[in-house]
């Protein structure tokens, strides 16, 4: 897309059919057609990430098509979300904008289980989510998904308009913030999935070992990992055999295994650490 493509009368005609969309139940639609005038996309998600508690979607539309496996947006909101890069990005205060997910992802996501389970599993090939705070306790995140790789100009177009989709998506949901919703997301389910990932193996392991195994699950590379706890690549790789050892597994597809099936008993109101009671029970 050019600078023309935003100064076309379709994107104008789009924008302002949006516009008037706020309030009424059609708005996620029309803004989907506005944002599709500058990028092709199949599907749109609206997030909404309390800090406190469980996400949830506001709204859900895709194009019928093989790219989005019917139950993928279930199964993100049944734990796969505390290994997003956006999720975590915006629950450690990222700026609101656009960003594409190469923006915000740990250098070797595209290696590790969760996008390989999640993201490629639903042929996705880019995606970006303009990321609106309703207060300093909840964040909206719109979710463009596609098919192939988006252009660079492509990219650009769609984040300079983030203001204005920042603009109308507070307009739509200013009705809701943290205070007022508190008691719908925040319950003990969602303090024990929230706390799943810090706690994930903390009966067994170290914890530096959980730090370790924490960074791999996300999709850190040994390099990254060595420069985020202040260690060498080494240590690094010695802590990585002390937890495979100490979990019983020899990759890390199995670790990403253990905490997926292990989060599924600690939904149930298990103990902290979900490992501990899988084990248990396995």
């Amino acid at each position: 897309m050019s600078k023309d493509r935003l100064q076309s009368p379709g994107w104008y005609e789009r924008m302002a059919l949006a516009i008037d969309a706020i309030g009424t139940p059609g708005f996620v639609d029309a803004l989907f057609a506005a944002l599709t005038c500058l990028a092709p996309s199949q599907a749109i998600t609206v997030f909404l990430y309390p800090h406190k508690g469980l996400p949830s979607a506001l709204f859900e539309k895709d194009e019928e098509g093989p790219w989005l496996p019917e139950g993928n947006v279930h199964k993100y909101l049944e734990g796969y979300y505390l290994l997003c890069p956006f999720y975590r990005a915006c629950m450690e205060g990222i700026a609101p904008g656009c960003y594409r997910l190469s923006d915000v992802a740990p250098d070797h996501f595209k290696r590790s289980e969760y996008y390989l389970a999640f993201y490629q599993h639903a042929h996705l090939e880019d995606e970006l989510n303009y990321i609106i705070p309703l207060d300093p306790h909840l964040t909206i995140a719109v979710a463009l998904a596609s098919t192939r790789r988006l252009a660079s100009q492509q990219v650009a177009d769609l984040k300079r308009v983030a203001p204005w989709v920042q603009a109308v998506v507070r307009r739509q949901w200013a009705h809701l913030n943290a205070e007022a919703i508190g008691g719908r997301f925040e319950s003990a389910l969602g303090r024990q999935i929230n706390a799943a990932l810090n706690n994930f193996g903390s009966s067994l392991l170290t914890e530096r070992e959980c730090r370790v195994a924490q960074y791999l699950l996300r999709g850190h590379s040994t390099r990254s990992l060595a420069e985020r706890l202040g260690i060498s690549e080494d240590t690094v790789k010695s802590h990585r055999k002390n937890l495979y050892s100490k979990l019983d597994i020899a990759k890390q597809a199995e670790l990403f295994s253990l905490f997926i099936d292990s989060l599924a008993q600690a939904q149930e109101g298990l103990s902290k650490d979900p490992l501990e009671s899988y084990l248990r029970r396995r």
